[in-house]
């Protein structure tokens, strides 16, 4: 034989043993793709998502098909083919791993129809097993569908409620409630079993200093699966008249007060500008402390930590009032305006401050514009904040009763003067403390719809999860001390 005929005996031998190599590697891939739900499918709802994941480290993935059956109906979520690397290739695919993720019942693709279902996942590779069909992993996976909302049924009397002023709302919401509460605007109450009867839920609310009287108060519940139910109160927000008042800034003002509150708050640099450091701090910073002030919200306790009426500070007089409008004027011009939300209170110079309720200190550490401060929870929402202490006697987590000296009035913060700034939120949203002063308020509007018990009879609440942009949130436990009595 000749030459060429050896070279073509080679080639012919070389593509033999490449095509047993590929035949070898195609025919001996006998492990089906790997598929895996990621998320929980058991009871869906318009938002319940479907995620899996899919693997192939062998051949390569070649198809995926997702289905859904319910009714004698079946209905394709998707229906796709992967690329390949062509017929004669050891691997087949391009793709080893997918990851899918779609929401099956949020378009109208598939009919919303109550009953049992089923997920019917499909995935092959590029094995040349079977006839050249490959290796097949088909899931089934059998699930229920839910697309009623929660029930929903409301209790409480339609008492009109100024801006700025609180309330308490009774409701009953079904069992499938994962989340249930108030909504006022942008404002959310979250709500609670009630402490001393199984048959409802009651909400603490506070209309915003600025809402419209025609925002409406809306009990809203959630079931997790995306199903949600909603319904408006028959409430009537009352319109309120603020008080305004024009504040002089100086530089003097702004080196003494505003410049030693730069120097504590690393999110804040100094801007080199009189002008710009101040509106740095107060309004800037200001907005960066309501955000903090949502968060302590989320550590209040479900349980009744005050009794009776709260109590403004000892002999003092009113500086400020709550909502008061500031214009701050600047070398003659308005150069911002900001709206006071608490009270300004004075006595002396670093007057004996005392706790206004019973509570949990929650936070005692210096707070940008509002100095050092101490923040107490009193339960289900409801919180005392004081600002610009002197001195503060008291720490975290530390129990503290009513009347109880927490520290002494002073000017560290945003104050031109000895004083101290008190505010009351509840879950988060500051509210006028002229109501929680008030005995006649606290018996009628809070205390006897709820049959509040004295503090030795209330039983402790167990934790419950608070709802937040992150998820869940279940708050640290601070039990309060044993009663003497």
């Amino acid at each position: 034989m000749g030459q060429k005929t050896w070279i073509l005996i080679a080639g012919i031998s070389l593509v033999t043993v490449y095509v047993v190599f590929v035949a070898v590697m195609r025919w001996g891939d006998t492990t089906p793709p790997e598929l895996t739900l990621k998320t929980a499918f058991d009871v869906v709802g318009p938002e319940t998502p479907l995620s899996i994941h899919i693997e192939d480290h062998e051949t390569g993935l070649q198809s995926l098909s997702i289905r859904i059956e319910q009714n004698r109906e079946s209905f394709t979520l998707t229906d796709q083919h992967f690329s390949s690397h062509g017929f004669l290739t050891p691997d087949g695919g391009d793709v080893k791993t997918f990851d899918f993720d779609i929401t099956p019942f949020a378009g109208e693709d598939i009919p919303r129809r109550r009953g049992p279902a089923s997920l019917i996942i499909t995935v092959k590779d590029y094995s040349w097993r079977g006839f050249f069909e490959g290796n097949f992993h088909r899931l089934t996976h059998q699930f229920s569908v839910k697309f009623t909302p929660p029930r929903l049924e409301v209790l409480s009397s339609h008492d009109p409620i100024p801006q700025g002023g609180s309330g308490i709302v009774f409701y009953r919401v079904s069992s499938d409630a994962t989340t249930h509460g108030i909504q006022i605007g942008g404002a959310y109450f979250p709500g609670y079993p009630h402490p001393y009867r199984d048959d409802r839920q009651f909400a603490f609310i506070a209309v915003p200093y600025n809402a419209k009287s025609t925002q409406p108060i809306q009990l809203v519940a959630e079931d997790g699966l995306g199903n949600t139910a909603i319904q408006t109160l028959d409430y009537r927000i009352r319109r309120q008249k603020w008080r305004s008042r024009q504040i002089r800034i100086s530089d003097r003002f702004i080196q003494k007060t505003v410049m030693p509150v730069i120097a504590r708050t690393p999110e804040i640099e100094d801007q080199g500008d009189p002008l710009k450091n101040f509106l740095a701090v107060n309004r800037t910073l200001r907005a960066q402390h309501q955000e903090q002030i949502m968060t302590f919200a989320l550590m209040s306790q479900p349980e009744f930590f005050w009794e009776g009426p709260f109590v403004q500070l000892s002999n003092s007089q009113v500086e400020a009032g709550f909502a008061d409008h500031r214009r701050y004027v600047y070398h003659r011009k308005v150069v911002d305006t900001q709206d006071h939300l608490g009270f300004d209170l004075a006595v002396t110079k670093r007057y004996p401050v005392e706790a206004a309720n019973s509570g949990t200190v929650i936070f005692a550490d210096y707070f940008g514009i509002y100095g050092n401060t101490v923040i107490i929870d009193h339960g289900y929402g409801l919180q005392s904040l004081y600002a610009h202490l002197s001195s503060m006697d008291v720490k975290e987590e530390e129990w503290v009763s009513k009347k109880q000296i927490i520290g002494h009035s002073g000017t560290t913060g945003l104050a031109a003067g000895d004083h101290l700034h008190f505010s009351l939120l509840l879950h988060g949203v500051q509210v006028n403390p002229k109501e929680w002063w008030d005995p006649q308020w606290i018996k009628t509007r809070i205390a006897d719809r709820l049959g509040l018990l004295p503090p030795e009879e209330r039983p402790m609440q167990q934790r419950q999860p608070v709802s937040s942009p992150q998820g869940p949130y279940f708050p640290p436990v601070h039990q309060r001390p044993p009663s003497d009595n």
